[in-house]
């Protein structure tokens, strides 16, 4: 069943069409929201993730998160541009409307809250398209369960100084740790 929805955020009348009952397996890795278009994507692959769950920053001279964990899991990734006229904010807001009611909200930060973006990019997310204003990004992971899977979703969006803008999303389905990978 298909329905049409209005986009948030200053959309206006635009819609999309979506699936009706969205379950976490239905997050999309491939662009749905038809303001963006993909520019990167990798996986799923094996790994242990270090999840943010605290801004960065520099401790002793290392870049660091304020707080965070580290997560067994199967990991996908998708980096989309953002056509011209929205903005990173708008398609976060779009991805995050849609994430399942039982989603919980582990940590968000938004602007210098946040720490560097220059960190965000190279460091934590290893794709320098992803550096832009630090004022100008967000960020969020969220935890969802159900009686036979964890995942993790981590959605990153910037807006940068040349008026491009990305959003970045990392799923992650949480491994059993037999099947974790090892140290």
């Amino acid at each position: 069943m298909i329905v049409l929805r209005r986009l948030a955020a200053g959309i206006g009348a635009a819609t999309v069409l979506l699936t009706a009952n969205i379950t976490l397996a239905d997050v999309p890795l491939q662009s749905k929201w038809r303001y963006a278009e993909p520019y990167s994507q990798s996986g799923p692959r094996t790994t242990e993730y270090l999840l943010g769950l605290g801004a960065l920053q520099k401790i002793r001279s290392r870049w660091r998160f304020k707080d965070s964990e580290i997560v067994a899991a199967e990991l996908e990734q998708i980096t989309w541009q953002v056509q011209e006229g929205f903005t990173a904010e708008e398609g976060i807001a779009w991805l995050r409307a849609r994430l399942p009611e039982n989603a919980s909200l582990l940590f968000e930060c938004e602007g210098r809250a946040c720490g560097s973006s220059a960190q965000w990019a190279s460091r934590v997310f290893e794709e320098r398209v992803l550096y832009g204003h630090d004022d100008r990004q967000q960020y969020s992971a969220w935890r969802l369960s159900n009686a036979d899977e964890t995942w993790t979703l981590v959605l990153y969006g910037i807006d940068r100084a040349n008026r491009r803008h990305f959003i970045r999303l990392d799923r992650l389905l949480h491994l059993d740790t037999e099947d974790a990978p090892a140290s």
